[in-house]
Parts: C-alpha cells; structure tokens; sequence
C-alpha cells in the first residue's frame, strides 16, 4: 500500500491510519467469530475436519489421501493447489491455521479493495474508499463463510479486488499471476474466472490492451477449467467422473444435457433463480432472501454496471440451479464471491464523476445500509440450517457451550498423536493431524472411538449416537476410558494390524453411506 500511497499528489494522500484501524477493528470481530467458533468445537469434519488432515500432509510435503473422505487423492474431488502454500502455517498454528488464514485472506481483499478505489479516483474520494472498505468487510457473505470452517473459494474471492487493481493498474503482469492464484484456488474458481475476464473485457472494450488481455484470460480459464475437470479429476479420481455436476438435476444428468437446457430453455433457467422448484423442505422464499440481500448490499450497482452482473452468473448459477437448498440462501461459503464483485461494482459507479463529498455521503450510506441489513439476516433468516450461536458474536450465546470446553480440549490431549481415531463431527477437526482419522459411525480399523455428544454428532442424531456407543460398549472389545470431562473415548481392547499404507479399497462414499447422511454431495 505504501508505493502507491507514495505515488499520488501530496494533497490526495489518505491518512492509512484510519483504513488499519477499520481493518483492525474487523480482524478482531472475525478472530472472535471464527477462532472462538473452533474452540468451542463449531467447526466440523466436513470441511475443517478435511483439510486440516491435507494441511498436515502437505506441511511433511506429502499428497493426501483424505481418511475422512476415504479419497486416495483429495485432489480428486477438487483440485485447489493453493492450500500448499499455507502448509507451513501447520507448524505454528496447529488446527487453527486455516481458520486463521482464512482471515488474513479477507484482511487481504479488503486491502485490496481499498486501493482499488483509491487507484480509479487517484486518491480524490478518502472518503468514500474508507466507506466502501467498510462495505466490503460488513456484506454478509464474509460472516457467512468465517461462521463455517474453511473452504477454498474464499482465496479466490479475496483476490478479485487485486485482480481488479493490477488490471485497471495496467500491470498485467501481476494480473495474470493473481488471475493464475485465482484458477488454482479451485477447479470451479477457473469457470468464475472466464466470467470475470468476459467482464472486464466488455468494461474495457475500447482499450484494445485491455480487452485482448482479457479475452486471453477468459480462454485461458475455460481451457483450464475444462482440463482439470475432463482430464485431471478423474485421472486422480481413480478414472471417475467429475461428480459435482450432479447437484444440478433440473437441468440435465450430463454436461451436454445442462449446456442444451441453458441454450434451449432461458426462460425455465431465469424460473429456477427464483422458485423452489424441488419443493425443498423450508425452501420457500430463500431464494428471494438471498436476492433481496444482494440489493441492500451495494446490489443496485449491479444494474448500473451490468458486466459485473455478468461476473456473477455463474456464482448465481452454482447457487440456485442446484438441488440442494443449502446451497440457495445466506448460510455459509456461497455467497463469499459476491462480496468482492458488489464493491467493485460500486465502486465504479461512484468513481465516475462524483463529487469527493457526495461520493463519501452515498459510500458512507452504502455501507451503513449493508452492514445493518448483515445484522438483521445474523438475527432473523429463512434460509435452514442457520446456527446463531455460531454467527452472532455479538451476544452471549456465541462464547457458551453446555459442556467445559477446556476439559474436552484436555481429553484429546490424552489420545496418542499416531493412534487411528473415528471421532464425531464437531471433534475430528482437532484429531485430523494423524494418518488415519474417519467420521463416526465409520468405524473401520480405529483404535479409539471418540464422541462429544453435546457438540454436533452430525450425520447421526442424539439418540442415534447414544445407541451406536452402547452398541460397541456391549460387544466386549472395547473399554471405555475414565476422566475423559465431556467427551466419550472407547478404546478398542485388541488394536487390528496397521495397514501397509494409506488407502482405501473405494474412492468415494458409496450409496449405503450416502443413505447414512454423509454431505458429500454438498461440497
């Protein structure tokens, strides 16, 4: 920020104190939200639990074969490579590296945002950059995904802002790296991309450098993109298919079958953005929540600036064209990539022209209406499987468990750093640095079964899980450990032989554990 704060008149400088204070002040809020979450076990195996076993592996420079997931390859599901750059973070920080990461990461968009505005106004509207970095650190879709463990799309969405900057900079070289970081944060991230380079294409269409730059990158993109998902994934995959297409039966069981409706059936696809169409239990009106959020979040900017729309087509498209109604609302990470593309869009809009003054008033209004309209959706929300306690930092309920969090932290403490472990949603996070670790009830050749009973026991219910433990409590080859505070530890009496190597005779969940709850489908 400083060679840039240098390079403009001395009359335009922005004091940097009041952006580092702003970002400071937000960087407490999230460490609050997300580190505390973590702590009082509100992070869960599907994702925290996941990629905290591929931290540990990628830190001693080895691939992951997820235990979790039962993959051979993690890659095989997705392909994100930029997790290997935070493998060091696994030796300071432990479990919470990626929590903590994650964000630095949204520090960093902002940052970035910041500047980008500063860049298109040379430095003639503080003011409203000030606003807008409030904006973009308040819009509902950064408490969403820091509320819900870790997940790759957040990188991706972080670095829009410095994509945007390094482009209207006219440093394409670092565009084209940032735009590369962006590709390789996750296979779908490259889909996104090509629709952000199509944008900014058309926003720059009469600056020939600019435009044939971003007409390469959209190539570009869509050849990776198309690449890893035909190529890639299943050659790491064990031959199977990219899975995830999957999620989006309205339109078609193949790629051919969702590329002929999309071209065929506009106005059915336009339907689907708005309408339960599966009849989704609790799915009514949390399409429109999600739209109505969009608007009261800098979303007008979107109509005035329609390429930044266009960015966001596939986004809205991930979002509600799928089956799965978590995927439609304002819960956890769908709906980070909105806020990077709502403050550029803005930003652009109050750059042209506007006096410093009213750019400021209309910035500072923004900001105020999305980071009230955040507060609103923390406190009421139709879109299911909200979690308050997890998202509202701001009140008691967030710091409480009904069980000694410290004592439970205590107890997995006792358990050996190498011993095989099947553990209950809310506690493999903490158990994942270990070569094998599986999410109850899959037991296979553990050597510990351990339950937090009063924390998430996801895909088994309460009585579910009581039924299970006293099931394996019964048979006589498992002892139950004493002094273990709120956490159940069983420990198997006669440990099966260790297993040659990591992995596993599928790649995948199969249909039987799929019936059982397991959310792989989800991701």
């Amino acid at each position: 920020m400083n060679h840039f704060h240098d390079a403009l008149p001395a009359v335009a400088r922005p004091p940097l104190w009041r952006a580092g204070l702003v970002l400071a002040l937000f960087g407490a809020a999230y460490g609050l939200l997300a580190v505390v979450n973590h702590y009082l076990f509100r992070t869960y195996a599907y994702d925290l639990g996941i990629y905290n076993q591929a931290l540990w592996d990628y830190a001693h420079l080895r691939p992951n074969a997820n235990s979790v997931m039962r993959y051979n390859n993690l890659l095989g599901d997705h392909f994100t490579l930029t997790q290997l750059l935070y493998a060091p973070l696994y030796w300071v920080f432990g479990s919470y590296a990626l929590v903590l990461a994650q964000i630095g990461l949204v520090l960093g968009g902002g940052c970035g945002a910041y500047r980008l505005h500063l860049l298109r106004t040379q430095g003639r509207q503080p003011g409203a950059a000030l606003a807008l970095l409030v904006l973009f650190l308040s819009t509902w879709g950064v408490y969403s995904a820091l509320a819900f463990d870790y997940h790759d799309n957040v990188l991706a969405a972080m670095l829009l802002p410095w994509l945007f900057y390094w482009f209207e900079a006219d440093r394409r070289g670092r565009a084209t790296a940032v735009a590369a970081l962006l590709a390789l944060s996750k296979e779908n991230m490259a889909l996104w991309l090509v629709f952000i380079a199509l944008g900014l294409a058309l926003l720059h269409w009469r600056t020939p450098a600019r435009r044939t730059w971003a007409l390469a990158l959209a190539a570009g993109a869509a050849a990776y993109f198309l690449a890893v998902v035909l190529v890639v994934v299943p050659a790491l995959g064990a031959g199977q298919a990219y899975g995830y297409q999957a999620n989006y039966a309205a339109l078609g069981t193949s790629a051919g079958e969702v590329l002929t409706t999309l071209a065929t059936r506009p106005f059915f696809v336009l339907k689907l953005l708005f309408v339960n169409y599966f009849n989704a239990p609790n799915g009514d009106h949390v399409k429109r929540e999600l739209h109505a959020m969009v608007l009261l979040s800098g979303g007008l900017a979107l109509l005035r600036r329609p390429a930044y729309l266009l960015m966001l087509a596939p986004i809205y498209g991930q979002k509600l064209l799928s089956a799965n109604v978590s995927h439609w609302g304002l819960n956890a990470q769908y709906s980070i990539e909105f806020v990077p593309v709502l403050h550029a869009a803005l930003s652009q809009w109050l750059a042209r022209g506007a006096a410093p003054r009213r750019a400021a008033q209309w910035a500072t209004a923004a900001a105020v209406l999305a980071l009230a309209a955040t507060v609103v959706s923390m406190q009421v929300r139709v879109s299911p499987g909200y979690d308050k306690a997890a998202q509202q930092f701001f009140r008691g309920r967030h710091y409480q468990q009904p069980f000694d969090a410290g004592a439970a932290h205590r107890a997995l403490a006792l358990l050996p750093p190498t011993a095989r472990v099947s553990a209950t949603s809310a506690v493999l996070p903490h158990l994942a640095a270990r070569p094998f670790v599986y999410l109850f009830p899959y037991v296979g050749d553990a050597d510990y079964l351990v339950a937090l009973p009063q924390a998430s026991t996801y895909p088994l219910s309460d009585s579910a899980l009581t039924a299970e433990l006293a099931r394996y409590q019964r048979n006589g080859r498992w002892q139950t450990l004493p002094g273990t505070g709120p956490v159940r530890v069983l420990r198997r009496l006669r440990s099966l032989p260790p297993p040659p190597r990591r992995i596993f005779e599928r790649r995948a969940l199969g249909a039987a554990d799929t019936a059982r709850g397991y959310p792989n489908a989800g991701r």
